[in-house]
């Protein structure tokens, strides 16, 4: 039924054929200018920030909170998430290999400990302002329980499919993605060990990624679920994470090989990743929004964040560790969490009334004041507390 199916729509099945091919031939390239799996040197312990990941938070948040402006005839902001999705899987990765480097293993209980800390505060703040505001008849919304719990314990987006399911302050729907990535690092930092002790490959996350494709396939062409369903599930979705986990991979193991920084290489390259990027955007097939429209994306980011952190000079990229952008890239998820139920807010209350930017701009300002608030009173106070817990030594295993 599936291969009659997938014939039916050749265009598709042959897009991900290839696609799985040529994927498959340049990680047999990287692996081989490695040595064996036993003998892979990962790399000195390393600190401070990766250049220009605030800047990418910060164009990720302006892409979602434009979309969900108004602009999402201009402004894809469903891709504003996929790179957020890369942008997390890419960035834990570079954390787990320099204290895997520095220790020898991973600390699971101090890494799962810094992703409460992490999430958990300004979550609950802006659920709470979010219901206060409702409370109050400032924004739509209802006061559930029920959606309230699926939220703060990251199984809103299955909870959000289910015949029947409540909401709470309009604009929480985004909370969806936050399921998303808390799911897949139940599972990361295992895999991750897995290969950091070479009893997997790279070549099992391809493998994965092309296993994950299938899945989309069938659950679009044999279960008949929805792009929204496919959109939100952790299921269909973990692979635009581990697109960037398999990036940190390559570059943390010196595989990827020198000549990608020629110039001629570096402008073909970032090309090709913008071209895709921009087919993904226009081409409106329904099979492959809900399919292959994640891995292309994927495969496009991997160029661009390469050269983004180790050409962070390059006059194409420095705008991405200015000031600005690099704040608002540490408020970005404060601002991810609110800016939709502000939005809601002024929307309930009659704006725009002055026409759709200054609508823009208040949200923008309210976001941002929110945020700031939350970064200083919430955020900051456990800075040392989860830099401590970067230090902690893993149990011996």
């Amino acid at each position: 039924m599936l291969v009659r199916m997938l014939v039916q729509d050749g265009t598709l099945f042959t897009s991900y054929i290839c696609f799985r091919s040529s994927f498959e031939k340049v990680i047999e390239m990287v692996e081989r200018r490695s040595d064996s799996r036993e003998k892979e040197v990962w790399p000195a312990s390393g600190r401070g920030q990766i250049p220009s990941l605030d800047g990418l938070r910060a164009v990720s948040i302006m892409i979602v909170f434009f979309s969900h402006a108004g602009l999402s005839q201009l402004i894809p902001g469903g891709f504003g998430v996929t790179v957020f999705f890369f942008l997390s899987g890419f960035l834990i990765t570079m954390l787990l290999t320099r204290e895997h480097a520095r220790t020898g293993g991973i600390a699971f209980g101090a890494f799962y400990l810094r992703r409460v800390l992490r999430l958990i505060p300004p979550l609950l703040l802006t659920i709470a302002l979010g219901l206060g505001l409702v409370a109050l008849g400032w924004a739509p919304g209802d006061m559930s329980f029920e959606a309230t719990l699926a939220q703060v314990f990251f199984v809103y987006n299955y909870y959000s499919l289910l015949p029947g399911a409540e909401q709470n302050a309009v604009g929480f729907g985004v909370l969806w993605s936050l399921s998303v990535e808390e799911h897949f690092y139940l599972i990361w930092p295992v895999l991750f060990l897995l290969i950091a002790r070479g009893r997997i490959g790279t070549a099992h996350l391809v493998g994965l990624l092309a296993a994950i494709v299938i899945w989309r396939f069938v659950r679009v062409l044999i279960l008949n679920d929805g792009e929204w369903a496919i959109y939100i599930s952790t299921d269909t979705r973990f692979d635009s994470l581990l697109y960037g986990c398999l990036l940190a991979i390559l570059m943390a193991r010196g595989g990827l090989p020198d000549w990608l920084h020629r110039p001629q290489i570096f402008y073909a390259m970032l090309g090709a990743g913008l071209a895709a990027l921009l087919m993904s955007f226009l081409w409106s097939n329904p099979v492959f929004r809900s399919t292959l429209r994640y891995s292309l994306q994927g495969l496009a980011l991997m160029p661009i964040f390469f050269y983004a952190v180790t050409r962070s000079d390059h006059i194409l990229f420095q705008f991405l560790n200015n000031r600005i952008m690099r704040r608002i890239g540490i408020y970005s998820y404060t601002l991810y969490l609110v800016h939709f139920v502000i939005l809601n807010a002024l929307w309930s209350m009659g704006y725009p009334r002055e026409g759709l930017t200054i609508t823009i701009v208040y949200a923008a300002v309210f976001s941002l004041l929110w945020a700031a608030i939350v970064y200083r009173f919430a955020e900051q106070p456990l800075h040392g507390l989860r830099s401590r817990l970067h230090t902690q030594q893993p149990r011996a295993s």
